[in-house]
């Protein structure tokens, strides 16, 4: 059976773009669009993801080893060779991420004139030039310009290159999800960590006065005592300042339990941002996926975004069976990605074949009857499931997406 897919047609600009990022916003309202991408330029995609890592990979490494000579002045002629590789391969990526950086809108697709007035009104590419991993990709060249010029290996400023290792973040998606969290907690995360630092400073001022008669070699300043305030609230207690009269080391323990509550603090803001940004990604997901349904198509946004909330996705592997025959008539099953076939008895000439898109298990909910077969996955598919309390409310809000799951079963009984 052919799945093959129409190729879709890109500009060299979305070309280029794709193969840089594997995505391309101006397509990113269709589900699955990837396929349609031509072999040969998602194929660059992987090419070019693996040789950027490795770039990223091998200029750190060669910082590392050139930190275990003890003697190390000039640069030989290998590593020239080498890092004069590794700057046009950043070289180059940084050229290509400035010129297609108007394509992370999703609506600029061509070069005409009104896309051309959006790039100037929007300035993308300077957007890109002062973004955080903008700045890191120009920091790696800069830094590798003036290590090929100086040719002195030893100065600290050759090793400020390895801050390229956060141009991984691109490509591991774990690392991304990091940042989008810290991000969207900035604001509570810097209020925890202000009012850490001004605990700091209030009990290391307070144990200067407890201490600085007892111990004045050691807690002699304000600013001295700061470190141990840090060392003690932060729980780790080099052992270097310690307490001695009575009412510092009563401070000191308090500082410690204070210490632990406010570092507890930020894991939990972390945590709660996780637990909301993956929740977010499921439900944009979710959304796009039902947008892309023609049985979802034309309804407003407000009845997406309600049919939204009560999908729950469920992937099937291949070759298993979704629902049995004469099993009660609980949900429906909307294909998101995938296929299944309909096994019916006495077996057909060509099999019944449901694709991504459409819709199966409305006629035991429409007539309240069992299920009149089985349903077995061809290969592994996603499915979003509405239950059947959630089909009887979204049907009294939403009569017109009721007449269209009817229409699809009389269609089918026809």
């Amino acid at each position: 059976m052919d799945h093959s897919f129409p190729t879709t047609k890109l500009t060299l600009r979305q070309g280029i773009y794709f193969i840089l990022h594997g995505a391309l916003p101006a397509l990113s309202h269709a589900i699955g669009y990837e396929k349609n991408i031509a072999p040969k330029i998602r194929f660059a995609n992987q090419l070019i993801t693996i040789l950027i890592c490795l770039a990223v990979i091998t200029s750190a490494a060669l910082c590392v080893m050139d930190s275990l000579l003890s003697v190390k002045n000039q640069l030989t002629q290998v590593e020239i060779i080498g890092l004069t590789f590794l700057f046009g391969i950043f070289f180059v990526e940084y050229i290509c991420r400035l010129w297609t950086a108007p394509e992370t809108h999703p609506h600029i697709t061509n070069e005409d004139e009104d896309d051309r007035l959006e790039i100037e009104r929007h300035h993308y590419r300077i957007e890109y030039f002062f973004s955080v991993l903008g700045i890191i990709d120009l920091i790696v060249i800069v830094s590798l310009i003036f290590l090929l010029v100086s040719d002195d290996a030893s100065r600290w400023t050759s090793y400020i290159f390895i801050v390229g290792l956060f141009k991984l973040v691109r490509y591991i998606p774990g690392l991304e999800l990091i940042v989008k969290v810290i991000s969207n907690q900035r604001q509570m995360l810097f209020a925890t960590v202000f009012t850490l630092g001004i605990m700091v400073f209030v009990l290391s001022t307070g144990l200067y006065l407890l201490e600085n008669s007892a111990q004045p070699e050691l807690f002699k300043s304000i600013p001295a005592v700061m470190w141990w305030g840090v060392v003690t609230m932060t729980t780790v207690g080099y052992g270097d300042m310690v307490p001695i009269t009575f009412f510092g080391r009563i401070l000191g323990a308090f500082a410690m339990l204070v210490g632990i509550a406010m570092l507890a603090m930020p894991a939990g803001i972390i945590a709660s941002g996780f637990s909301e940004e993956i929740k977010r990604r499921q439900q944009l997901m979710a959304w796009q996926i039902i947008s892309n349904l023609s049985l979802f198509a034309n309804l407003d946004a407000s009845c997406i975004a309600d049919i939204a909330s009560c999908l729950k996705t469920r992937i099937f592997p291949a070759r298993t069976v979704v629902v049995k025959k004469n099993d009660f008539s609980d949900s429906i099953f909307f294909i998101a990605d995938g296929e299944v076939e309909v096994q019916i008895r006495p077996k057909p000439k060509f099999p019944v074949v449901l694709r991504t898109g459409e819709v199966f298990g409305e006629a035991g909910l429409i007539e309240n009857k069992r299920r009149n077969a089985s349903i077995r996955t061809r290969r592994t598919s996603r499915f979003l499931v509405l239950e059947l309390r959630d089909f009887h409310r979204l049907s009294e809000n939403y009569p017109e997406l009721k007449k269209r799951i009817e229409a699809i079963h009389l269609s089918r009984s026809a």
